[in-house]
């Protein structure tokens, strides 16, 4: 959930407060919204024949705070698509794996060959104890 509405949403605050209070020391706010028009414009002519009024109403009443907003919301929409189609790939390449690897028979595990035990060790008295002692020939007395 974080990744999907937190942090989509704070780089859309942050693209906002950039345009609004950065952007402005960079290039002036006319030249701001000269930019946003020209492009608006180039849109519209693009995909349509006559300029739909809310884009021609969108360039007419153009601020800084209208453009700011503007691509801090475009901002966080592209950034939540993205986040989206990033674990929806991630999820079926896990799938795939997982998938791939249910196709792999496994081995079953073989079990050790037993010890082979000294034979003081097996027949020692009920109360002697060897303690501190290993089991390699060279411990032996």
């Amino acid at each position: 959930m974080y990744r999907l509405l937190i942090g989509p949403v704070i780089i859309g605050i942050l693209a906002f407060l950039f345009i609004y209070f950065i952007s402005p020391v960079i290039i002036s706010e006319s030249d701001i919204g000269a930019i946003v028009a020209q492009f608006a414009l180039s849109l519209s002519n693009a995909f349509f024949d006559n300029m739909p009024p809310i884009i021609a109403s969108y360039i007419t009443n153009l601020n800084l705070a209208i453009v700011a907003i503007t691509v801090g919301l475009s901002l966080t929409v592209v950034v939540q698509l993205l986040v989206i189609i990033g674990g929806m790939f991630v999820y079926v390449i896990r799938w795939i794996i997982s998938y791939l690897q249910k196709d792999k028979k496994e081995e079953e595990p073989q079990d050790l060959p037993p010890i082979d035990m000294d034979s003081s060790f097996e027949s020692s008295e009920g109360g002697k104890k060897f303690l501190g002692r290993g089991l390699d020939s060279i411990d032996r007395d």
